[in-house]
């Protein structure tokens, strides 16, 4: 950070971003500049004896030279993006320089490209063959640069970039404070209209009704106050050290704690460091229990997770009542699998990577769009949605009452089945695969729920309204008339997971007053979805399921902005250089895969310091960052207050990975504990956070659990409550 100014505006790169490609560069080049070399050398007097020799000569000589120069110029630019750290970008103040000279020489060097081209390729003929092919393979690799470089630019092209210098300026004290707040007037407008022509591009298939328009200005403006409010100038490789950098705060928290183990599931005893999701209820009883990459949130040296939740009502949190006996996970595994069937066969060729497409062919239906399809609707030719739906449930034809994979803003997939083992009806709900899905996830605004006895109940604007069209849908069409017509004493169940999660949980409440005995089961909810009192007092009726560090049900707007202010402060209190931060968070991936606790025998050690205990002594522009420090907290405060704190629905599962000795290729071992909504307001920052999220990896968890008969023990009633 800050981003680079050239040429008079503002880049989204930064001066301490180039040591990563700047260096593979040198090493494409060196291989380069050894093979040219070595080619030259050996047949430097044949060029006159081909036709075009002189030309060859000539290009042989000025690429060589070229190559030097530019390896040259190339680790001056590495060393100086090396100095320094994220926030002391003053030992990087040339290199805006470096970036003007290697750009002049990298006009001579696209002209020698050329040249090389329209010899190699042109006038070859008659040359050994090896002189020809170094040549042809020198011009290549050269095009390769050229069309990288093109691909970078494009990728840290700002379209504010014009404004966002002005900004620095401004900043700097250079402009006076009326142009100042036109300047910033124009920036927020600019930076809307952006963000709104940016989802636009990014869903051109999308038709561009009333209610596609308001979506993509509501989602511009949403996201044009949560990036642009911050004073400090980022770029994205500063977030994503930033990411790095809470992830290492937070395992090193987590190691400063330890207490005894007593895994009473197991039958195992023994003194291990406790995790970060905090002590395993069981029975009445706190066992603290080793799982892998968690937080506690009781007492734990450092730990935001009591800011963030601490202004929520403990009596509510008292008063949630105790798990009901269908919510066992005999009845969560056989609803996953509905789930994961809306998903149709993108989810089931993805599980299957070996034989999934093998399985599928014969349940497809060839030509099915030029026949009669009865209650199948907006399925592809084949009706290959279908035919995964049936194999994920081993449900019949004539058990399939309705489905549809109508997609747009605010409507998506679902069908209607019939369950005999079970006998229920189920309506399962299709999660995120779209764009279209994506945009109704960012409809983050809060709405209250048309129910009767619910008018204090908020709720996720886009979900509600995706839970409101699939109401509509049945209700119009008689769907669930019907099927309780032809299946009496059926039991009606709803599911989902992610999106169809939170529109399966709505649904239930908007069904509710009409099937008085639903049930619902919600896998990886979105945690931004019900205010606390919707989401205890429907409680009795909706169950989720949560898998360790999964980001979605953690994710919220307030969630997001406490995030960003924990990325600000570790930014200003690490005193490495960027790349330092990014190698040694690629190599704590590359760690997580070897066995043992915490990659310690690959040699890895995630407690070394990267943060120091007070902001860098040294920083430039210590009052621009304080500033933005203090403004992301106001926001965040601001945010509390525009937007109530909003919670996944009803009782939670969370299941949780033992972190036990075992090798890289085998299966991780499960526990479950029940939890309270309020227990998922902070972002744990892990590469598990999208890993966890993905519905196969939730069947596979509630599978291994089934499989051992496990019963989570009744939740405590002061275990789980925030301090």
């Amino acid at each position: 950070m800050p981003g680079i100014i050239l040429f008079g505006r503002r880049w989204g790169i930064g001066s301490d971003d180039f040591v990563f490609p700047v260096v593979a560069e040198i090493f494409l080049r060196s291989a380069w500049l050894i093979a040219i070399s070595i080619v030259f050398h050996i047949h430097q007097n044949e060029p006159q004896n081909c036709s075009g020799g002189t030309l060859l000569q000539a290009y042989f000589i000025g690429a060589l030279c070229l190559l030097c120069l530019t390896i040259i110029l190339d680790m001056a630019i590495v060393y100086t993006s090396m100095q320094g750290s994220i926030m002391y970008p003053y030992p990087r103040k040339r290199m805006p320089r470096l970036l003007y000279v290697k750009i002049s020489v990298s006009v001579p060097e696209l002209g020698w490209i050329v040249l090389g081209t329209y010899w190699s390729f042109g006038l070859a003929s008659g040359c050994e063959p090896s002189v020809v092919m170094t040549v042809k393979g020198a011009v290549l690799c050269g095009w390769a640069i050229v069309f990288l470089i093109i691909i970078g630019i494009f990728i840290v092209f700002d379209p504010l970039g014009g404004l966002r210098a002005r900004r620095s300026q401004a900043q700097l004290g250079v402009l006076e404070s009326s142009s100042q707040q036109q300047m910033f007037t124009t920036a927020h407008r600019t930076a809307m209209k952006t963000w709104e022509r940016r989802c636009k591009v990014l869903c051109c298939c999308v038709s561009c009704d009333d209610q596609s328009h308001d979506a993509f200005t509501e989602i511009a403006k949403l996201l044009t106050d949560f990036f642009q409010n911050v004073e400090l100038d980022l770029v994205a490789t500063d977030i994503a050290a930033g990411l790095i950098l809470v992830n290492r705060e937070q395992e090193v928290s987590q190691l400063t704690v330890t207490t005894e183990r007593t895994h009473e599931s197991y039958g195992t005893v023994s003194q291990e460091r406790i995790s970060q999701y905090g002590p395993v209820t069981t029975g009445g009883q706190v066992s603290d229990t080793l799982t892998k990459g968690t937080k506690i949130t009781q007492g734990c040296p450092n730990s935001s997770s009591s800011s963030a939740t601490n202004n929520i009502p403990i009596s509510e949190s008292q008063h949630l009542p105790q798990p009901q006996d269908w919510m066992n996970i005999k009845n969560m595994s056989h609803y996953m699998k509905y789930a994961m069937a809306s998903y149709g066969w993108p989810l089931f060729v993805f599980a299957n990577l070996s034989l999934g497409l093998c399985k599928l062919c014969g349940e497809c239906r060839c030509c099915a769009c030029a026949r009669e399809s009865g209650e199948v609707h907006y399925d592809n030719c084949c009706q290959c949605h279908t035919a995964a739906i049936r194999k994920w449930t081993d449900v019949d034809d004539a058990d399939l009452l309705y489905v549809s994979f109508y997609n747009k803003i605010y409507a998506i997939p679902f069908f209607v089945a019939v369950d005999r083992k079970e006998k229920s009806i189920v309506v399962s709900v299709r999660g995120t695969l779209s764009l279209r899905d994506a945009l109704t996830d960012m409809s983050a605004d809060c709405v209250c729920i048309e129910r009767e006895g619910c008018a204090d109940w908020k709720c996720h604007k886009g979900i509600y309204q995706a839970a409101c069209y699939i109401r509509d849908e049945l209700q119009d069409k008689h769907i669930l008339e019907k099927a309780f017509q032809q299946n009496q004493g059926a039991r009606l169940v709803i599911t989902g997971h992610s999106l169809g999660a939170g529109a399966a949980a709505l649904l239930a409440i908007l069904l509710k007053p009409d099937y008085p005995d639903l049930i619902c089961f919600t896998f990886s909810p979105p945690g931004g979805l019900l205010s606390l009192e919707a989401s205890t007092c429907c409680s009795d009726y909706i169950c989720s399921v949560v898998l360790g560090r999964d980001l979605i049900p953690r994710l919220g707007i307030c969630s997001m902005e406490h995030l960003k202010t924990s990325i600000l402060t570790a930014i200003r209190r690490c005193d490495r250089p960027k790349y330092q931060v990014i190698a040694s968070g690629m190599w704590q991936a590359v760690c997580s895969l070897c066995p043992g606790d915490n990659g310690s025998s690959c040699g890895c050690r995630i407690d070394q310091p990267l943060l120091q205990e007070t902001g860098s002594a040294y920083v430039t522009g210590q009052r621009n960052v304080e500033e933005a420090i203090e403004s992301a907290i106001e926001q965040s405060e601001q945010c509390r207050i525009t937007f109530p704190t909003m919670y996944p629905p009803g009782h939670v599962l969370h299941i949780l990975e033992v972190d036990s000795e075992k090798s890289c290729c085998s299966s991780p071992t499960y526990f479950a504990e029940w939890k309270t909504p309020a227990d998922f307001q902070e972002i744990l920052v892990s590469p598990d956070m999208l890993t966890d999220h993905l519905p196969d990896n939730v069947w596979k968890a509630l599978v291994q659990l089934s499989d051992k008969q496990f019963n989570p023990k009744p939740r405590h009633r002061t275990s789980s409550i925030p301090t």
